[in-house]
């Protein structure tokens, strides 16, 4: 599991390594690892969901990525765009890393909270999609309204329920 510090000392020698190649890399955190970047509501998370937002050879990125993961004694695997799949559109947040070869930013919360909405998989969803809710102070109409842009295609019902059952839990019903 990588904590919240582990990801930023990987971040940064990411960095490193990208600026030893001479490139600089812009990259969004999606998921669970956003979350405990932005508001360490969780100790940890199995690895780092990313997308890389630069016209860079991906290659490079992943050389880069490995050769982190073998300094600092991470799985291969700690920073991966498994959770592609889960990014519809793209509503970029705060900035996470500045570094002169690495621009790191979150996706916004509510697009966060789309994500974790279209998963729904399990308790951490369903933990990291309340904190999400909450950050977002605005009533549940504007809420949906934020968040359906970006819900994943097809999954649009399963998150619109799960969306109910978690207003319903946080705000009593409608």
């Amino acid at each position: 599991m990588l904590s919240r510090d582990d990801i930023r000392r990987a971040l940064v020698a990411l960095a490193d390594e990208l600026a030893d190649m001479s490139t600089r890399c812009e990259i969004v955190v999606v998921g669970g690892a956003a979350v405990v970047l932005l508001y360490g509501a969780r100790e940890a998370t199995k690895d780092v969901d990313a997308l890389i937002l630069s016209r860079i050879d991906p290659a490079l990125v992943r050389k880069a990525v490995q050769r982190v993961a073998d300094s600092l004694g991470l799985p291969d695997d700690w920073l991966n765009d498994a959770a592609k799949g889960y990014v519809h559109g793209l509503a970029l947040g705060e900035v996470l890393v500045d570094e002169p070869a690495l621009l790191v930013r979150a996706l916004a919360p509510h697009q966060l909270l789309a994500m974790k909405l279209s998963a729904w998989r399990d308790d951490v969803d369903i933990d990291d999609a309340r904190l999400l809710l909450a950050k977002l102070s605005a009533d549940r109409d504007e809420v949906w309204r934020l968040v359906e842009p970006h819900l994943v295609p097809g999954r649009e019902m399963k998150a619109y329920y799960a969306f109910c059952d978690l207003w319903e839990a946080e705000h009593g019903s409608a």
